[in-house]
């Protein structure tokens, strides 16, 4: 059976999808980019426009890398994330703590789909936190646990959290719910564990669990042990 980089149908699929995205960066996200650069920055009316804007920049720039890439590592998504995120946290005064390391290489014929799934949801969480929030801290981290076999993808800030007893603050955005059941529908698709819950005395936390992959070495000698 041919390979799907010979497939001519693929081919001129995925050519097609770089040059909606290159026509995307070239020509909006470039425009929104120079609207934004071009506002000034006094005024309580400017400071909305300048938001929203820049929430529109970002929605489109990270529609234009899922365009770009058919299948990335976990550790070059979570990169594209940071690049992205990063200066619009600056521009709201945010501090953004990125601990990500030892990121797991691909074992799995599904790790594509996996590593899409996981990143969209640090995606969610992290644009919760810039929009409704009002966090001055946020805080990503991964970490492999080899001992338990798991791998644990954190993301915290110290914002206003979800409603509940004491936590009501009149006039306050929160994130939706759809976004909430999103994360967890994300999660459950790739039989990852997830826990979305306020901290004390405020922040809120989401946390997901993916159990690891043996690597192929691994896998053969635990198989040799047994023989």
């Amino acid at each position: 059976m041919p390979s799907e980089a010979y497939d001519p149908i693929l081919s001129a699929t995925l050519a097609e999808r770089q040059r909606i995205a290159n026509d995307l960066h070239d020509g909006v996200a470039s425009r929104l980019m120079m609207l934004l650069a071009s506002l000034p920055p006094h005024g309580h009316a400017n400071r909305q426009i300048a938001h929203g804007l820049q929430e529109c920049l970002l929605e489109l720039q990270m529609t234009v890398d899922g365009l770009s890439a058919e299948c990335m590592s976990l550790g070059e998504m979570l990169g594209n994330l940071r690049y992205r995120f990063e200066p619009a946290f600056r521009r709201s005064g945010i501090a953004f703590q990125w601990q990500v390391s030892d990121v797991p290489s691909a074992a799995r014929d599904d790790d594509c789909r996996t590593n899409h799934e996981l990143c969209k949801i640090v995606q969610e969480a992290l644009a919760n936190a810039l929009r409704h929030s009002g966090a001055r801290h946020v805080h990503v981290r991964l970490a492999r646990d080899d001992a338990d076999g798991m791998l644990a993808l954190e993301v915290r800030d110290d914002g206003r959290g979800l409603p509940g007893p004491g936590r009501h603050e009149p006039g306050a955005a929160r994130p939706k719910a759809g976004g909430l059941r999103n994360m967890r529908a994300r999660a459950e698709a790739i039989g990852a564990g997830i826990s979305i819950a306020n901290l004390s005395p405020r922040g809120l936390r989401v946390s997901v669990t993916l159990p690891l992959e043996r690597e192929p070495a691994d896998a053969e000698a635990s198989l040799a042990s047994h023989r």
